[in-house]
């Protein structure tokens, strides 16, 4: 007769494949990487254990797929690969648990990796892709022609990297280009109106400058 599942190592199953969501949410939000594919794969290989019917069948693909999940985060742990490695550990104690006679201390050490590895990546998520929509402009963001003598000429004097060129709480300058050039000044946030609209003046009359926008670069929000 076959053993049905043990319902704390489903659960842990369960926290294996959430703990492997992450390093998937990365690679869209990011991507781009050689790893992208060993991610993806290795994110997706955490939830097979689920399929199992029987706690045999389930212990068998947990460590199968937490040993091989483990070896490849410290195979390419130079690369990024190390964030599969907590989807392993906790494939491991959920093969733990589906032993006939299973122990308590490994479901203890399964919740802890998962909780720690799930609030950790919440809180770097929240960090870096979600506070910045709720925090104050501290960038002006111009809008370069094509032909702006900015970009044939050499450095402007008044865009020096560190900002000193135009000052009034300027901090940081630099060039990037998308679909368009832009021009991204960074000022100190303790700026005062005063020196932000003399800023904002001084950005709008540079060559070839279209529009100077207030925002907050890491969100993307401009006004």
């Amino acid at each position: 007769m076959l053993r049905s599942v043990p319902r704390a190592g489903r659960v842990l199953a369960v926290a294996a494949t959430l703990c492997g969501a992450p390093a998937v949410l990365w690679v869209v939000l990011v991507g781009g990487s050689l790893i992208d594919g060993p991610l993806v794969l290795g994110s997706l290989g955490a939830a097979a254990p689920l399929l199992a019917r029987d706690a045999t069948a389930f212990r068998t693909a947990c460590l199968v797929f937490g040993w091989g999940l483990l070896a490849v985060s410290v195979l390419g742990a130079l690369i990024g690969l190390f964030v599969l490695a907590p989807a392993g550990v906790v494939l491991l104690t959920a093969a733990s648990r589906a032993r006939p006679e299973p122990r308590c201390l490994p479901l203890l050490l399964g919740t802890l990796v998962a909780t720690a590895t799930l609030g950790f990546a919440g809180w770097r998520f929240g960090t870096t892709s979600i506070a910045p929509y709720f925090q104050e402009p501290d960038a002006f963001v111009a809008t370069v022609q094509k032909d702006s003598p900015l970009l044939r000429t050499g450095p402007h004097p008044e865009l020096l990297w560190d900002g000193s060129g135009l000052g009034h709480g300027a901090t940081l300058v630099s060039m990037r280009e998308t679909d368009s050039v832009r021009l991204v000044v960074v000022f100190d946030t303790r700026t005062s109106d005063a020196d932000l609209a003399v800023l904002r003046r001084l950005l709008a009359d540079l060559p070839g400058v279209a529009t100077v926008r207030l925002c907050d670069p890491p969100a993307g929000n401009c006004r």
